[in-house]
């Protein structure tokens, strides 16, 4: 998970009765699932007033009126959430200026190519996963093979974790290995 602080600076005085809209140029990436993401504007001083939004299913769990708040986004489907946070704020005069922050909700599906079943004397093998990049483990696995031959008999997961943008994403697939026969001596007369 990952927690991402965004500072959005105003920094134009808007006179009275005017409105101003600023919205970020990227969007925030948010790792799916993730139920804490700090959000951030520079305080303006005593008197001034903020009142942010988060779009549903974004859901404010800390900091409403202040300069900084906390967003759940463990409900959000993967994809671009379209101003996901605004936040507006009003001066002691009554002036106000609103920015707008786009949410990307990223979710990578790691899939690793399955593999086996081994006898426990099988050499190891090449594990392949998609996206590339990330790394494997598990009983067995040495770098991006496993060897059924150093795991030994057994039903084992390999692990693939891959990252990217801070988030985290893992897939798990079993892997049996059996045991050779264990063979007696040729009795004979």
């Amino acid at each position: 998970m990952k927690k991402l602080l965004i500072t959005l600076l105003f920094t134009t005085l808007i006179s009275f009765g005017a409105f101003a809209q600023m919205t970020t140029a990227n969007p925030d990436t948010v790792c799916y699932q993730t139920p804490g993401s700090i959000y951030q504007i520079q305080p303006l001083g005593a008197g001034y007033t903020y009142v942010w939004t988060a779009t549903v299913p974004g859901v404010i769990v800390s900091g409403q009126g202040t300069p900084t708040i906390g967003v759940d986004w463990s409900a959000a489907n993967p994809g671009l959430i379209p101003n996901g946070i605004t936040v507006t704020v009003t001066s002691p005069f009554g002036c106000f200026a609103q920015v707008l922050l786009d949410v990307f909700i990223l979710n990578v599906v790691p899939v690793i190519t399955p593999i086996g079943p081994y006898c426990e004397t099988d050499p190891c093998v090449l594990l392949t996963a998609n996206p590339t990049g990330g790394t494997f483990s598990g009983v067995g696995v040495v770098g991006n093979t496993f060897c059924p031959n150093i795991a030994g008999s057994g039903t084992f997961n390999i692990t693939y974790t891959y990252t990217t943008d801070g988030c985290i994403f893992t897939a798990i697939i079993p892997v049996t290995v059996y045991p050779i026969p264990t063979l007696t001596p040729i009795d004979h007369n």
